[in-house]
């Protein structure tokens, strides 16, 4: 694109590349993306990142890059997936950058790139096979999507049948939480000073409270029933 002046002079408009990463979960690891990103030149300031699933396009980051991508700026992915998992919303977002002639650009799937800055994007061939490749892959990453959440609910349904115990493991009353205790029923520290001290959770700590003085109720009712008065 040119941008000529009232002197007659031309310049032309610099069209910028922007890179985009996406992981499932804050728990994943990013890093690998980033640098395919920077080993293709784009600046941390242009890298997007989202933690977050791909199972719809409501990504905050992902939306701001595509507010910010102008015709002729080219979108670096790591891979099809990275765009999304759901084949609808994939092929709406390629019209979505058709419309706009916004290149993208797949790293592990070279042969689905679109650059609109290219001539041979106008042969009709070419785009065929391009649009019958992206409509294939969208439609396998939607599987595997798939195919993943019903082995986690295989797994979940098994767990439950064999009385495995899921999600976090259950906060036990330990020595530490007991020397926590009674400091605070003696006055010594506050609550709070004792979930400091010891470093328990404040909804750890009164959860636990509640469980350990049941259980010395429990103790001392025991007692009581198990004494036999001497005559």
């Amino acid at each position: 694109m040119e941008i000529r002046y009232n002197c007659g002079e031309v310049k032309e408009l610099q069209h910028k590349k922007f890179g985009y990463v996406r992981v499932s979960s804050k728990d994943q690891n990013e890093e690998r993306q980033i640098e395919n990103m920077k080993y293709l030149g784009i600046e941390d300031r242009d890298i997007f990142i989202d933690k977050q699933s791909g199972k719809n396009m409501k990504r905050e980051n992902y939306q701001m890059l595509k507010r910010l991508a102008r015709t002729g700026d080219t979108i670096v992915f790591d891979s099809l997936t990275r765009l999304g998992r759901s084949m609808n919303d994939v092929l709406e977002e390629f019209r979505y950058y058709e419309q706009q002639r916004i290149n993208l650009q797949f790293i592990k799937e070279p042969f689905i790139n679109v650059n609109y800055n290219s001539e041979s994007t106008n042969d009709v061939i070419q785009q065929a096979v391009q649009k019958a490749t992206l409509t294939i892959l969208s439609a396998f990453a939607e599987k595997e999507r798939n195919d993943i959440k019903q082995r986690q609910a295989e797994g979940i349904a098994l767990a439950k049948k064999q009385g495995k115990h899921l999600g976090r493991p259950p906060v036990q009353i330990t020595n530490q939480f007991i020397e926590a205790y009674q400091e605070w029923q003696a006055g010594k520290i506050t609550a709070v000073g004792a979930m400091r001290k010891y470093h328990i959770k404040r909804s750890s700590f009164y959860k636990l409270v509640k469980e350990y003085e049941a259980q010395k109720t429990t103790t001392r009712t025991d007692k009581n029933d198990g004494y036999v008065e001497r005559k």
